[in-house]
């Protein structure tokens, strides 16, 4: 069993590859267009912004729309006046009452399409201010939330992304590999969904099973997962060399015997926790050293515990993993400590994984 779910990562991973240019968790050495002395008195939505490309655009574009929507009004106002009899004139010819109504709609329809663009451009702006400003505490609303997921993720403004993300994990006697199928940001957080397939080699059909279930565990939780994450802090030296992360993430998991499970009973997961990320690269990104601390309460089903074999299936979890990722795109991580309120979770076995991050 181990040998084909190995077998078909290869083939998800090499497919994932094909389907998505850029996908996974990937920081980048990224250098910011913004020099501290630009910082102008002019505020957009409430926050005092700098003299970059994206602002001088973003304000021609303003000018703009300013014109339009006072054409817009004018043309409202004097079609209202005319239809109430107030202006004191004769009523306007259908074919003139026509022409104004469908300017009206051609005015709605550029005031939004240059509201979407300056949307755009402060989004930009946005991710490059979060590059500039090195230290971000709880200060992440939906425009800069979007913004820090674009960064780490490489996600370039798509709202959402299919087979985003692919990653074989295995231990001594078990394998599992996990595909995000869809991703993307909504509001303040980023959003994914996935599917995992897992196995083990064990000829004891409950010990494989608890084994199983162990692997599901400090990997994605379930077969199928949904994944929720916002972000806390974002610390980060000059050029993204270096960098802290802390993200709040909620978890629903369900395990589903279609899919593979050794059991033949559902079982299903929720949980929230905190996950801590660091990291270090060589000046060329070549090479990132990194580690990812995670400690999360779990609420699960009766089968759900069973399949773990464990006391309660409530119960609190956390796990540290060391990696390094290599020339952008190649990640290799070890789980080497696990915590948690169970005593046959702790330190049970060192889970290693890979995964394509390009």
């Amino acid at each position: 069993m181990k040998k084909v779910i190995l077998n078909s990562a290869l083939i998800i991973l090499l497919s994932t590859t094909i389907l998505s240019a850029q996908n996974g968790f990937k920081i980048l050495n990224q250098s910011t267009n913004i020099i501290e002395e630009n910082q102008t008195s002019q505020v957009i939505r409430g926050k005092n912004v700098y003299k970059t490309i994206e602002i001088i655009n973003w304000n021609y574009y303003d000018k703009i729309k300013k014109s339009k929507e006072s054409e817009l009004n004018y043309l409202k106002n004097e079609l209202y006046s005319n239809s109430d009899g107030s202006d004191g004139n004769p009523p306007f010819h259908p074919d003139t009452v026509k022409i104004k109504s469908e300017k009206t709609k051609i005015l709605e329809k550029e005031i939004k399409t240059l509201d979407f663009k300056q949307d755009s451009l402060y989004h930009l702006y946005t991710k490059d201010y979060l590059k500039f400003k090195r230290i971000n505490i709880l200060n992440f609303g939906p425009v800069r939330s979007g913004a820090f997921f674009d960064i780490i993720y490489v996600d370039e403004q798509k709202r959402f992304k299919t087979f985003t993300n692919a990653g074989i994990n295995f231990s001594s006697n078990t394998a599992s590999i996990f595909t995000e199928i869809v991703s993307g940001n909504l509001g303040l957080f980023r959003v994914g969904f996935g599917s995992m397939v897992s196995g083990n080699n064990n000829d004891n059909r409950e010990e494989g099973k608890i084994e199983e279930a162990y692997q599901r565990l400090v990997t994605y939780g379930g077969n199928t997962v949904l994944n929720l994450e916002y972000p806390l802090i974002y610390f980060h030296s000059r050029n993204q060399q270096y960098n802290l992360i802390s993200r709040l993430i909620g978890r629903g998991t369900a395990d589903l015997p279609a899919f593979g499970t050794t059991t033949d009973k559902w079982a299903g997961s929720g949980s929230f926790g905190i996950d801590i990320y660091g990291d270090a690269s060589v000046s060329n990104n070549e090479l990132r050293f990194y580690f990812n601390y995670n400690v999360n309460k779990i609420y699960g089903t009766d089968v759900f515990r069973d399949n773990l074999g464990i006391a309660n299936a409530n119960f609190s979890f956390g796990q540290l993993a060391l990696g390094i990722v290599l020339l952008e795109n190649i990640k290799i991580s070890f789980i080497v400590a696990t915590f948690s309120s169970e005593d046959s979770l702790r330190n049970k076995n060192v889970v290693a994984g890979g995964q394509v991050v390009r």
